[in-house]
């Protein structure tokens, strides 16, 4: 930094005894520019590199552990009780999530198994259609799905009313699946299947595996 300082004027009054003569003095300093400077030295600089990591949340409960048809009759189509309920939810996902639903049947096709005699109610038919209707009679087994949670969509496989169910797989099936974000999003889902007089008697069972994962 640099500062002019700006020239000025002194006066003087020196008095001195002669003949009692005054002699006033006065006079002009002279000028002369006066520079003051700042030493700075040449500034650096340098980077700090920031990072942080948002991690996707999701997590799956499905209850009860159980469900049963009792004993099921020819004369009329069997609704399992309870209902089982799966509850979602997903965060930081961007692109939402998706329950899926698979069986055991008996290893070889989806159903209700029993191994004495070794026996299977197809799902949801012999056929292995998409879904069906169940007929007093005729032997098929299946689910329907329900929702009341904003942001999250029944398949259409399972969005059935009545006596019409959607067939089971070895495989994961869609269920349900949002496009976003969504809390404590529930699942409700009915078991519902039908036999025929020559289904054989015995204890049948199945086991349904409830998935969530985090869309793509």
């Amino acid at each position: 930094m640099k500062e002019k300082i700006s020239p000025f004027t002194v006066f003087g009054f020196f008095g001195v005894l002669a003949s009692i003569l005054l002699i006033v003095l006065f006079g002009t300093v002279g000028l002369e520019e006066v520079i003051l400077s700042d030493s700075v030295s040449a500034a650096t600089s340098s980077n700090v590199a920031v990072t942080a990591e948002v991690t996707t949340t999701i997590t799956c409960d499905s209850s009860p552990g159980s469900t049963a048809f009792g004993t099921l009759s020819s004369t009329a189509t069997s609704t399992a009780s309870p209902n089982a309920s799966t509850t979602m939810a997903c965060t930081n996902s961007g692109g939402g999530c998706t329950l899926y639903v698979k069986d055991a049947g008996n290893t070889a096709s989806s159903g209700l198994a029993t191994s004495s005699p070794a026996y299977l109610i197809p799902s949801p038919n012999a056929a292995a259609d998409a879904s069906t209707t169940l007929v007093a009679g005729t032997e098929g087994y299946g689910i329907q799905a329900t929702t009341t949670s904003a942001g999250l969509t029944i398949d259409s496989r399972y969005d059935q009313t009545g006596d019409i169910v959607g067939g089971l797989s070895l495989t994961d099936i869609i269920i349900a699946s949002s496009t976003a974000d969504i809390t404590d999003a529930e699942v409700i889902v009915t078991h519902m299947a039908a036999i025929s007089e020559a289904t054989p008697p015995g204890i049948y069972e199945d086991t349904i595996t409830y998935s969530c994962l985090v869309n793509d």
